[in-house]
């Protein structure tokens, strides 16, 4: 966790990096007020290549993006205060998907096992 007012960004809330084993920078995860929506999705779209886009006049925003082996996500859900801004590397997350989707199928035939 890095302390938000470390970084000089407007409406900054939180910040999360992650690193790998080897130190390397994978991942980092930013929370926003919603009303930053607007601003961040035209900041970062003049940066980097548009993936997709959803939002609906009401309802849950979202804006995926890609540079390189970099995914980086918008997601303004709609009943929230806050948003997200995440910049994810893609080797970290089908690692996270992996160990993520593992532990699903564990508890799963832990609790067949019960039955």
């Amino acid at each position: 966790s890095v302390p938000p007012s470390s970084i000089d960004f407007d409406g900054l809330q939180e910040v999360t990096t992650i690193f790998d084993r080897k130190g390397v920078l994978v991942a980092v995860l930013t929370d926003f007020p919603k009303s930053k929506f607007n601003y961040l999705k035209s900041a970062i779209g003049g940066k980097y290549q548009k993936v997709s886009e959803k939002i609906p006049f009401v309802g849950n925003k979202s804006a995926t993006y890609r540079d390189g082996e970099t995914e980086i996500t918008l997601d303004a859900p709609h009943m929230s205060f806050t948003m997200s801004m995440n910049y994810i590397r893609d080797d970290f997350m089908r690692t996270f998907n992996s160990q993520s989707e593992a532990e699903r199928r564990r508890k799963q035939s832990n609790e067949s096992s019960q039955l």
